[in-house]
């Protein structure tokens, strides 16, 4: 296990871009803290922000003392374990395809933007554009899991193509907007216009009273087989007590606005 301790606080925001267990296994660490970095407009290496230790049997797994100005964490990464103590700055899980990110703390925006496979855990809250697609892209998340014990900001599954998002907590507006596929559950309150512009895909709100828009429309409440297994995947996400909430769902069909065929599943 290799362990990535804050000399001090960096002067500018890092990207940790590169920075991946899979790539560091076999490295001394005086050969890690030589690898570049870069820190604002500079590249600099590692061993000017970090201190690096390795302890235990040789293993796919890296431990980062985080802070919210470290980007890029896990961006890339196809395998291997990542623990961040604290928190971490945006794009946590870029591009991700493989391994397991644990977050004690709370992320910044950009959390698993064009991921494709994996698992990310963040204990804390999570800023906009969760597991969607940035400015200028077309394509959001396209595989994996992620689970958000806190709050997200907007915009989360914006052009989501697969895989399941879980938000303890609450969303913000135009959450799962232009969804394409996938599923994204929420626990709490939604912001305005959920699903906006949705084509396929499915948004669970188990707060019960989400915002619908006027262009979806109501078709009847179901006992849904895809619920129960859902349900079965959402154990250890922090919605327990919210889970039997899923046995009756009220079920939304849209966004009938640009022909679409996605739902909305409200909790009763």
């Amino acid at each position: 296990m290799i362990r990535l301790e804050p000399n001090g606080i960096p002067p500018a925001r890092l990207s940790l871009e590169g920075i991946l267990p899979e790539w560091l296994g076999g490295m001394a660490p005086a050969d890690i803290a030589a690898l570049p970095v870069r820190c604002g407009a500079r590249s600099l290496p590692l061993g000017e922000f970090f201190s690096v230790a390795r302890s235990g049997a040789a293993e796919e797994a890296l431990v980062i003392v985080g802070d919210a100005r470290l980007d890029d964490v896990a961006a890339g990464m196809t395998r291997g374990e990542i623990l961040v103590e604290g928190n971490v700055g945006a794009s946590l899980g870029r591009g991700m395809a493989g391994g397991r990110v644990t977050v004690s703390g709370s992320a910044e925006w950009g959390v698993a933007s064009a991921m494709r496979g994996g698992e990310i855990i963040v204990r804390g809250n999570v800023g906009d554009q969760l597991g969607a697609a940035l400015p200028g892209e077309q394509v959001g998340m396209s595989g994996g899991k992620v689970v958000v014990l806190g709050n997200a900001g907007s915009a989360a599954g914006d052009r989501m193509r697969r895989g399941l998002v879980v938000v303890a907590g609450t969303a913000g507006p135009f959450c799962a907007a232009r969804m394409r596929a996938g599923t994204l559950v929420v626990g709490g309150a939604l912001g305005a216009h959920p699903g906006i512009g949705m084509r396929r895909g499915t948004l669970v709100a188990l707060d019960g009273h989400p915002p619908i828009p006027a262009s979806f429309a109501l078709s009847g409440t179901h006992n849904l087989v895809f619920a129960r297994l859902l349900a079965r995947s959402l154990v250890g996400c922090g919605l327990e007590r919210l889970l039997p909430r899923l046995e009756r769902l009220r079920r939304w069909a849209g966004d009938l606005a640009v022909g679409g065929k996605g739902e909305i599943l409200v909790a009763n």
